[in-house]
């Protein structure tokens, strides 16, 4: 399952029986120490759950069983005894509502352990966000190699490799239909591959293209793809054929990180822009809690940045300031993270979100805003 399509069935996840646990994790084992604070993180806050008082039986055998399997999943993971090891893992459960989902990550997160009705997910959010999935091709005349990059990461390779037609000797006439020959072979091969990359495009509709070659190639190459998988060309470079996978990387997430940044000040932008105009835009916290508040959020715009607000427990109306009781039904308010809340609301409504660095621009509105289906 793509992360994008996992991150929006954990926001729209919601456990009324008992709590559910998301734990984020730096598992970057540099040292022994690095992996001894994971384990202190997680003995700690695992004694810290066991304190709490819940409401029903039910519930507390769930939380139980929940944090006995969760000390040992931490404990095989920080002795490697796992199959998979990348610098960051999550984790989501609920054993009440079946819930265990593990998703390890090429990029460290930041250590968090999390009892709520529903996961966590903004830390998830931003890694959908930093990390597209792409296609790296280098191409030439008579071959090429296709690399799938998941989440920072080579997951896959094709190699297409073809026996070129051997030269001839003669010029004149037998030597332009050997050239005529050439081209029509290279066209063949571009096709060829051009169809392997059309088709998991089409199966990836959020994946983009990153090409490499000689100029002439790569335009070659080019016009064979439909107009709309041009589109999701982002980049053409110049990169050795036989580099090794860990340079290929290194120069897809270059890209790649060049993209998403290029992405957020057009997002940035387009907000700024549509709010001035009076148009489908809102900018500023109270704005923007209100359009959250009402489902109205087409694409969430915010620094990602703790932001502490309320709550209520019955019907989930945010708040940026305390009151007495909700104001729509005056249900019981509790503290919570609102960059949280908002990420996990919007998801929810199938909006988008758009987890951005300290932005100037969006710093004069608080450092946050969004497009909105209707005013």
């Amino acid at each position: 399952m793509e992360l994008t399509q996992e991150l929006r069935t954990l926001a729209k996840f919601t456990s009324v029986a008992a709590p559910v646990i998301s734990v984020y994790l730096d598992t970057q084992w540099r040292d022994q120490h690095q992996r001894e604070r994971v384990s202190t993180f997680l003995r700690r806050h695992i004694t810290q759950a066991r304190s709490l008082r819940l409401d029903t039986d039910a519930a507390r055998q769930s939380l139980e069983h929940d944090l006995e399997r969760v000390a040992q999943w931490g404990q095989r993971l920080v002795a490697g005894n796992v199959d998979v090891h990348m610098p960051g893992m999550a984790l989501f459960t609920c054993h009440a509502a079946d819930l265990w989902v593990e998703l390890p990550a090429s990029r460290p997160f930041e250590d968090a352990f999390i009892l709520a009705e529903r996961p966590a997910v903004r830390q998830l959010a931003r890694l959908d966000e930093d990390y597209v999935s792409a296609l790296l091709v280098l191409i030439d005349s008579r071959a090429a190699r296709v690399y799938e990059v998941v989440l920072g990461d080579i997951v896959g390779e094709v190699d297409f490799s073809h026996a070129f037609p051997g030269r001839h000797k003669q010029g004149g006439w037998a030597q332009m239909r050997y050239q005529r020959h050439v081209l029509e072979y290279m066209e063949r091969h571009h096709r060829e591959v051009a169809a392997d990359v059309t088709s998991y495009l089409e199966a990836h509709p959020h994946a983009l293209l990153i090409l490499s070659g000689q100029t002439d190639i790569v335009t070659n190459f080019r016009a064979t793809l439909s107009g709309p998988m041009q589109q999701r060309i982002i980049e053409a470079l110049r990169l050795d054929m036989h580099a090794n996978r860990r340079h290929l990387l290194e120069a897809a997430q270059e890209v790649l990180q060049q993209h998403e940044r290029r992405e957020e000040a057009a997002a940035v932008q387009r907000v700024i822009e549509r709010a001035g105009q009076n148009g489908l835009a809102v900018l500023g916290l109270q704005a923007t809690l209100a359009a959250v508040n009402t489902s109205r959020v087409h694409q969430l715009v915010m620094q990602d940045t703790a932001l502490p607000g309320w709550r209520c427990l019955m019907c989930d109306h945010l708040l940026a300031h305390a009151v007495l009781q909700c104001p729509l039904c005056g249900g019981e308010l509790s503290t919570t993270d609102l960059c949280e809340a908002m990420v996990s609301a919007v998801l929810r409504t199938d909006g988008a979100v758009e987890l951005i660095e300290p932005d100037a621009h969006l710093a004069r509105y608080e450092g946050i805003g969004a497009l909105v289906r209707y005013a």
